[in-house]
């Protein structure tokens, strides 16, 4: 009946296989996220035309009890060129140019890849879904606690907080599946997702 899928860490999908009452659904949605698995993340409804509107509430109160936010809650976004803004969360639906930049208060979640010479600032975590080959720039306030995820992680630079890490002359090769690059002992390291 659902389909959940991690997207990303902290971000989950949720996909609506086929029509249901909305006790059934909320019932069906407590029991795959219960536990601390999905806690602090956010979650996406993939195909939202197959319920009602008025049902997007009732499920984003579901999901709250156990510690996980919207995405794309009811009246809880809006949209702009570039993509969405949530209280906290900015979601591009593109690949980001040579040239571009992109800045938020909050954290970033990139539809797509980020290429040379491309630029993603955020005051929090920055996700890429795609391949990171240009800079970003993770917890830009001083937050070391913050991270950079990436499908395929080959920047240029990152930088966390304070800390910076720069790509040698060689352009780093991705091993073939996503990492976090996060700060341990005043250093920035890569890690398997």
């Amino acid at each position: 009946m659902i389909e959940i899928r991690g997207v990303t860490l902290p971000v989950i999908s949720i996909r609506i296989k086929e029509k249901t009452n909305l006790r059934e659904l909320k019932e069906l949605l407590s029991a795959k996220v219960r536990g601390n698995l999905f806690k602090g993340g956010y979650f996406v409804i993939e195909n939202p035309d197959k319920i009602p509107k008025s049902w997007i509430k009732e499920i984003e109160k579901t999901l709250s009890s156990q510690k996980i936010e919207s995405i794309l809650g009811a009246g809880r976004f809006d949209w702009k060129d570039e993509g969405q803004e949530v209280e906290r969360l900015l979601i591009i639906h593109r690949h980001l140019r040579s040239g571009q930049k992109i800045e938020h208060g909050g954290d970033v979640l990139i539809l797509g890849d980020v290429n040379r010479d491309a630029q993603v600032v955020a005051v929090g975590n920055i996700i890429v879904m795609g391949t990171l080959r240009g800079v970003a720039i993770a917890g830009a306030l001083g937050d070391e606690t913050a991270v950079v995820v990436a499908q395929r992680m080959e920047p240029q630079q990152i930088r966390i907080g304070k800390k910076i890490a720069i790509s040698d002359e060689q352009e780093r090769r991705s091993p073939g599946y996503p990492e976090v690059a996060k700060v341990e002992d005043n250093v920035i390291v890569l890690e398997k997702v």
